[in-house]
């Protein structure tokens, strides 16, 4: 693969990635509330720590990624990620049904009492026991139902965040919220790109799509010199200490002797959303209709390889 390609696919690897990671507040509420709820230190304790109030909720969040400088991305390149998730104490993994979506294509990556599931359509294929034991290493760095389902996806606020302060409350879906507004550890945040990377080549759903299973560790280097903007929030309930939402934008201006050893690149901006609803609330969460063989699929991704020359 050219390098020109190659550094492309490394950034759509990226909007994967942080596409659960959002922007944006609502209905602002600058009253600062009275007692150490409002300290980022004692928010962010409680949001990402253990909490039995997040053991159930739904995600729903976007990122689109807009590169300039490289052919094939004229375009923004949107990802999505949605669905239920629900944490039962003792499991190794929580259940959920999470739809990830890369413009028109899509599939559902499910877990349910034990066993886990790639999906297309209604079809089902059960993941082998290695895959699932890489799901299960990732969501153990969780503190509660919500940090475990996200970290699977490489997906850590609470570790991105830097330079914590509290910005005022705000109504996030009606709840009342801390906001925090916060700087970026843009180098921890392409480290853990890399956990959804590895989990899509264990899939094959890299190959088959053309993106790398890891963004190198020159390419972040390169990317962490060219930053020239990274901020990011996190809205969390003071009722309940859930994160409702959370938030983070990167600009990437690479400069011109450097463009050279990233395909041309010379810029590039992301931005998305992602908001936790239905907290506490029970979720219905089912295994496909219909199960087939993981290795048909995996045939099935070889010839989408062979057949784009990958």
């Amino acid at each position: 693969m050219e390098d020109r390609s190659r550094c492309a696919v490394w950034l759509a690897s990226l909007a994967a990635a942080w596409g659960l990671i959002g922007c944006g507040g609502e209905d602002k509420d600058t009253a600062r509330p009275s007692n150490a709820a409002a300290e980022p230190a004692m928010l962010a304790k409680r949001a990402f720590g253990p909490n039995a109030a997040a053991a159930t909720g739904r995600i729903d969040g976007s990122v689109t990624i807009t590169v300039r400088g490289v052919s094939g991305f004229g375009e923004p390149v949107t990802t999505s990620i949605s669905g239920p998730y629900r944490h039962r104490k003792g499991s190794a993994l929580p259940d959920y049904a999470i739809d990830m979506g890369v413009r028109d294509r899509g599939v559902t990556l499910t877990s349910l009492r034990g066993r886990s599931y790639l999906s297309l359509g209604t079809t089902g294929y059960e993941i082998p026991g290695a895959v699932r034991r890489r799901l299960v290493r990732s969501a153990a760095k969780g503190r509660n139902g919500l940090t475990r389902t996200l970290e699977q996806f490489g997906v850590a606020p609470w570790r991105w965040e830097i330079d914590k302060r509290f910005a005022g409350t705000e109504r996030v879906g009606g709840v009342r919220t801390a906001k925090v507004q916060t700087g970026v550890d843009v180098s921890r945040v392409l480290r853990d790109a890399n956990t959804l990377g590895g989990l899509l080549g264990a899939l094959g759903l890299a190959r088959a799509n053309g993106l790398p299973s890891e963004i190198p560790a020159a390419a972040r280097r390169i990317l962490v010199r060219s930053v020239t903007a990274a901020q990011g929030a996190s809205w969390i309930g003071l009722a309940d200490g859930v994160m409702r939402k959370a938030a983070m934008t990167i600009d990437f201006r690479i400069p011109k002797d450097e463009r050279a050893r990233v395909g041309g690149i010379s810029s590039v901006k992301v931005a998305g959303r992602v908001e936790i609803t239905e907290v506490g609330r029970r979720q219905t969460i089912a295994a496909p209709a219909t199960l087939a063989p993981f290795s048909t699929l995996q045939e099935a991704f070889d010839a989408l390889a062979e057949k784009a020359g990958r």
